[in-house]
């Protein structure tokens, strides 16, 4: 009799563990993941930095998470920090380009050199290049968020 008891407390047990990992807030599914193209004008923009920013503050800030488009336009965030991606909600997105300056010579700078460097120029509307401006906006869904793109309009 007691090995019955304690074969179903182990029983309990291990579906209570089973489910705690499934469910956690270590897992991923309370995490979204983000792909999508950046377009201006309908063409792929190579180079422009995606940045998602949180529209809910925590502890005073709102976090940022942003990458890079490939050559195809195609970008994807997919990881956070130590979190296996973003927090699910509604972002503000800021998309921005910067190409050397003329006469600047910056010409073999990647994107990441360019802003830090302060040699860049704006190279898409600057609209969309700051938080307060930009009009863009997505709402993510706890796991895979496929196909958020966007579609520049303007010089």
């Amino acid at each position: 009799m007691k090995s019955r008891s304690l074969a179903a407390r182990s029983t309990v047990v291990v579906a209570l563990l089973a489910l705690a990992g499934c469910s956690g807030a270590g897992g991923s599914g309370n995490f979204a993941r983000v792909t999508g193209v950046v377009t201006q004008n309908g063409t792929p923009v190579e180079g422009a930095k995606v940045k998602f920013v949180n529209t809910t503050e925590v502890s005073g800030s709102k976090d940022e998470y942003s990458t890079f488009t490939d050559s195809s336009g195609k970008y994807m965030i997919a990881g956070a920090g130590k979190n296996p991606g973003l927090p699910p909600g509604l972002y503000k997105v800021v998309i921005s380009k910067l190409s050397a300056k003329a006469g600047k010579a910056a010409e073999d700078l990647d994107p990441l050199q360019l802003e830090m460097s302060g040699l860049g120029a704006h190279a898409l509307p600057k609209e969309y290049a700051d938080v307060s401006t930009t009009k863009l906006t997505a709402t993510l869904e706890p796991g895979k968020n496929e196909g958020v793109n966007f579609d520049l309009k303007g010089k």
